[in-house]
């Protein structure tokens, strides 16, 4: 996929981060903007999750101490913070939500056998594991500007017996779509750099634009100085009144996506979700 770098002048570039993250990073950059999902999220307790480091390795442990159902409802396992971005958040899909996801079956490990996946992740990511109300395990693994959720299954992580992970696909009708989704996972461990400058495609740059686009309303920022901040005040002049109205065209569509996305869209566009009119993610 071709990838480019963009200029990012004054608030720009606090959208920088953005260019490493997956698509279900960036439906939470999408769900987080929603006032109604924040509505939910603000009734959320501090005692609703427990939080504490495992003994084994530095590994936050998140478990849930009740039914998360305002959470369940927008695809989420737990209550995440909206006012953490994609990178930082807590944000874990169920599999209704996001059916693609990375997923890993844990086996029992013999005492002379080792885990690859362990010995790549535990010294060079920050590892974030996940329990739901139901007791089913997830990890969230971070590193190099870049977040990967993992799926797990079989023997349980935090049980009593060491354990050995492998990498598999349980549904051969999305192999194909499973496998690109691991493929993309695994740069985490790659040896390359972590890229200062921010790399972009034609997808990301427009839902970049589009979460501009939905901070600028939100500000009060007209339709004109969305597009200055976007596209620079020069091109704009030059632009904006132009007969074709081919910027106001662009920037329209950028609008009327972004609130798509942000009103539930997010669940099949960026997530690849199956989901009904009735929306049941749970």
């Amino acid at each position: 996929m071709k990838t480019f770098t963009l200029e990012s002048p004054g608030m720009l570039a606090e959208y920088d981060y953005l260019s490493r993250l997956s698509m279900d990073r960036w439906a939470w950059e999408y769900l987080r903007r929603n006032e109604e999902f924040r509505r939910d999220a603000s009734v959320r307790g501090k005692d609703d999750v427990s939080e504490r480091i495992a003994p084994c390795a530095p590994i936050r442990m998140l478990k849930a101490r009740k039914s998360q159902t305002l959470a369940e409802r927008w695809g989420l396992v737990l209550m995440p913070d909206p006012n953490r971005n994609g990178f930082d958040a807590d944000v874990v899909w169920n599999r209704t939500a996001f059916p693609d996801q990375v997923e890993i079956h844990c086996s029992p490990r013999a005492a002379d056998q080792t885990c690859d996946i362990w010995e790549r992740s535990v010294p060079f990511c920050q590892l974030t594991h996940i329990s739901d109300p139901q007791g089913r395990e997830f990890l969230l693994v971070r590193g190099k500007g870049c977040v990967v959720q993992v799926r797990c299954t079989g023997m349980s992580l935090i049980g009593l017996e060491p354990v050995r992970m492998k990498l598999t696909i349980s549904d051969i009708t999305a192999y194909e779509r499973k496998l690109k989704v691991q493929k993309a996972a695994l740069e985490i461990y790659g040896d390359g750099p972590d890229l200062p400058t921010p790399l972009w495609t034609k997808t990301t740059q427009i839902l970049r634009d589009g979460l501009v686009a939905l901070d600028g309303l939100a500000c009060g920022m007209n339709r004109r100085e969305i597009a200055e901040t976007i596209y620079g005040q020069e091109k704009v002049a030059q632009q904006w009144s132009d007969d074709r109205g081919s910027m106001k065209d662009t920037l329209k569509y950028l609008i009327r996506k972004a609130e798509g996305l942000k009103e539930g869209g997010y669940l099949m566009e960026l997530l690849g979700a199956n989901v009904g009119p009735q929306r049941i993610l749970a």
